[in-house]
């Protein structure tokens, strides 16, 4: 029945110029036959709606120009919003918000668009896009989010400045990038699956799994603890993504300070106190250079993402 509705839907959702580039198109087939992530319940704490003032000191941002506290219908941007937990949750976040959520995959929009509406929301509208095209997009954001998207372009920074270009001054910019450290294991498991030849068909990527699964080896036990591993369409985007990019804090450090924003800190997580107890200034949290050393000494503390805000000076 679900299979069914999103069918329906996808004639009703419109599309942003077409999809040329050819990373792109490789990355779209993929979340065509693989939508990611596949969800049944958002997971989002039933809590009302804030402003944005009350989000940025809720989770300790360092807001460098406060004009950002006075916009009270804020226009948001999510670029790349898979299956629509992001484009939800962010509606779910910020009062009278106004959401364009737009992703490259057709299939991910449509159970997007389903879960949105079996969910009641109706601040949201779903387009069919490249990040790349958006340069071509006749609006202005006051805040933009892309979380795990730009590290599966072609070129990672040409996407970031081209959604730096859509973002008001003083919007604010939530960025989700992979860590090379915290991703050491599945670069060693991506290797093996180049030099063994894996397609990224369904029976192949089971077999993989399979062997995984029944493995003594360290680095695949640990891949085996992953929220991904169980389900084929993440298993496939943990593993057998057409495109991968991975940075380092110091390089994200050198990329924020070239376009021109300000880094005002992470998402608050669950090792942030355990960071406070060995950087104990105010100040250190929003210090990219001290949680480079941080990182170093906890290899797997980003593990996720590096989950960012910045703001557009």
């Amino acid at each position: 029945e679900d299979i069914k509705e999103e069918t329906i839907l996808k004639n009703k959702i419109s599309s942003f110029k077409n999809i040329n580039n050819n990373i792109s198109s490789s990355v779209k087939k993929q979340y065509e036959d693989n939508p990611y992530p596949r969800w049944i319940k958002t997971a989002i704490p039933s809590l009302s709606p804030c402003s944005i003032e009350s989000v940025c000191k809720e989770i300790k941002l360092n807001i460098h120009d406060e004009i950002i506290y006075k916009i009270k219908s804020p226009k948001i941007l999510i670029a790349g919003c898979g299956t629509g937990q992001h484009s939800i949750g962010t509606s779910n976040r910020f009062r009278d918000s106004e959401v364009l959520a737009v992703d490259l995959s057709l299939s991910s929009l449509a159970y997007a668009k389903r879960k949105t509406l079996e969910l009641g929301i109706n601040n949201i509208e779903y387009v069919q896009s490249d990040i790349l095209n958006l340069n071509k997009l006749d609006k202005k954001f006051d805040i933009i989010e892309s979380s795990g998207v730009l590290h599966h372009m072609e070129n990672p920074i040409i996407g970031w400045k081209t959604l730096v270009n859509l973002l008001k001054p003083g919007g604010l910019m939530k960025i989700g990038l992979y860590s090379e450290l915290a991703r050491k294991n599945i670069i060693r498991i991506r290797n093996e699956i180049k030099e063994l030849k894996i397609n990224s068909d369904e029976d192949s990527m089971r077999k993989f799994r399979k062997k995984i699964i029944f493995s003594s080896s360290n680095h695949h036990k640990q891949i085996s603890l992953s929220h991904d591993f169980y389900s084929l369409s993440n298993f496939r985007d943990l593993l057998f993504h057409v495109k991968e990019h991975r940075f380092s804090l110091i390089e994200i450090k050198q990329i924020v300070n070239e376009l021109n924003l300000k880094f005002c800190g992470f998402e608050d997580g669950s090792f942030f106190q355990f960071f406070k107890s060995k950087y104990p200034n105010r100040n250190d949290i929003y210090d990219l250079n001290k949680w480079d050393e941080f990182e170093k000494e906890n290899p797997y503390i980003f593990s996720g993402m590096y989950q960012f805000w910045c703001q557009k000076i």
